[in-house]
């Protein structure tokens, strides 16, 4: 009789725990974003979509999986809005830009809207289906902004080639997808006519937003040390990116928003079979000299985000001359990295410099739920989540960047916190089995030399 109580007493302790953290998850899921949230002040806000991966040929019960290096498709169960280990599905974009449109008109119009690459899904090769992913996220972003600018850049998965190849007709494919996305820029007849002739040619592209900003758009696939570019492509890039900083540093006024694909950093997911060398997102020659590029005009380059990685964190370095490099990596839409799809929303001051960066996810487990219509959900503020104070209106900058780094190391809670954050976020990836002090190597040093001298310490 005595055993039968405390057997039950302990499946009743079970029951109210399981109930506790039902509960808890469903209130943090629920949470809806409230105008408090969005209250800033003279506010500029502007929304972030990066690796859509869209793939027209999914429907409810079969999607091509990115992990099967033969892209044979592979049976789920029907789920219209997808699941983990799928690209995007035409119904889970859909619902994702028109939550997308829903956190705008919390804001007041967007000042641009940022497409970081990767459009198209991880198996659709020729130039027809990668045109027809192309023109289905054009359309349907443009639906919902119409008079929006939508600044996009190149991901390695934008080249009609599935397996990081830059084809022999690449030129005659950039022309194609600039005349499908090019009208979305919303720009002058001039800059339009200067941004195609470089985009036609080598993939990246500037454009004057306003009399204080610049966009300068990257084609990081050139430089990818996965890709066979020739220094032909990557040298006209280096010339061109140094002569626009420098022309816009000259127009005292003028801050710039840089932005590619491909990160010039190590996969920190994969420090765990580090390699010098091999797992370098970038050729090391083509880090050294973005390095010293971009250290030279970190005093104008006040907003810089990637992607990619399908995760969101971020790099704050120093160059050779003592200037901060730092950027933001930008969370999916595909849920094909086991991550929930996400978007962000950046807020700045008048002067362009970042305020704070807001994130929201669709839990990936409620794609598959038949009970109820999956929503999109804020999910934290960048600046409260790290820093613990609500100075709203201070920059996020190279040497606050820093600090929040060094954090990680220094605090007995930083990698703790840093790390929950990422399961929270991509639950179904894999924890990076790494100390704090490698993960603040993996986040201070984006060279080999650099990441190896940082681990012998």
């Amino acid at each position: 009789w005595y055993q039968r109580r405390v057997a039950a007493l302990g499946l009743l302790i079970i029951l109210l725990t399981g109930l506790l953290l039902v509960a808890r998850y469903q209130f943090r899921i629920n949470k809806q974003l409230t105008n408090s949230d969005l209250n800033y002040e003279n506010g500029r806000y502007f929304g972030v979509l990066a690796d859509i991966h869209m793939d027209q040929y999914q429907n409810d019960t079969h999607c091509r999986n990115g992990d099967d290096v033969e892209g044979e498709w592979v049976v789920h169960y029907p789920t219209p809005y997808g699941a983990k280990l799928c690209d995007s599905s035409s119904t889970l974009l859909n619902m994702t830009i028109r939550e997308f449109k829903e956190i705008e008109d919390k804001t007041g119009p967007f000042e641009f809207i940022l497409i970081i690459g990767d459009l198209v899904g991880h198996w659709i090769e020729g130039i027809e289906p990668s045109l027809e992913s192309v023109n289905k996220v054009r359309n349907l972003v443009s639906s919902y902004f119409p008079s929006t600018p939508v600044y996009f850049a190149l991901g390695n998965h934008d080249l009609t080639t599935v397996h990081y190849r830059i084809p022999e007709y690449v030129e005659r494919w950039y022309s194609i997808i600039s005349t499908s996305l090019f009208p979305g820029l919303h720009t002058t007849e001039s800059q339009l006519l200067s941004a195609t002739k470089t985009f036609n040619k080598h993939g990246f592209y500037k454009v004057e937003h306003s009399s204080s900003l610049w966009v300068v758009a990257l084609n990081t696939n050139v430089f990818s040390n996965s890709m066979n570019a020739t220094e032909e492509d990557i040298g006209a890039q280096f010339d061109w990116l140094n002569e626009t900083l420098h022309q816009a540093e000259n127009q005292k006024s003028v801050s710039v928003l840089l932005f590619g694909h491909i990160p010039p950093e190590i996969e920190f997911l994969d420090l765990a079979r580090w390699d010098s060398n091999k797992n370098m997102t970038w050729k090391p020659d083509c880090v050294a000299r973005f390095n010293d590029i971009v250290g030279r005009f970190s005093n104008i380059i006040k907003l810089s985000f990637f992607a990619h990685q399908h995760t969101d964190n971020w790099y704050v370095g120093k160059s050779p001359n003592g200037g901060y490099i730092n950027h933001f990596l930008m969370p999916p839409v595909s849920p094909v990295s086991r991550g929930h799809p996400s978007f962000s929303v950046g807020v700045t001051n008048g002067g362009w410099d970042l305020l704070d960066l807001l994130y929201y996810h669709s839990p990936v487990e409620q794609l598959t739920r038949a009970d109820q219509t999956p929503r999109y959900f804020y999910q934290y503020s960048f600046k409260e989540q790290n820093f613990h104070f609500n100075e709203k209106y201070s920059a996020i900058n190279g040497a606050l960047m820093d600090g929040l780094t060094k954090r990680i190391v220094d605090f007995e809670d930083g990698m703790e916190t840093y790390t929950a954050r990422l399961m929270n976020t991509y639950q179904f990836r894999y924890k990076p089995h790494v100390s704090a002090y490698e993960m603040y190597c993996v986040m201070t040093e984006n060279t080999s030399e650099g990441l190896d001298a940082c681990l012998k310490k």
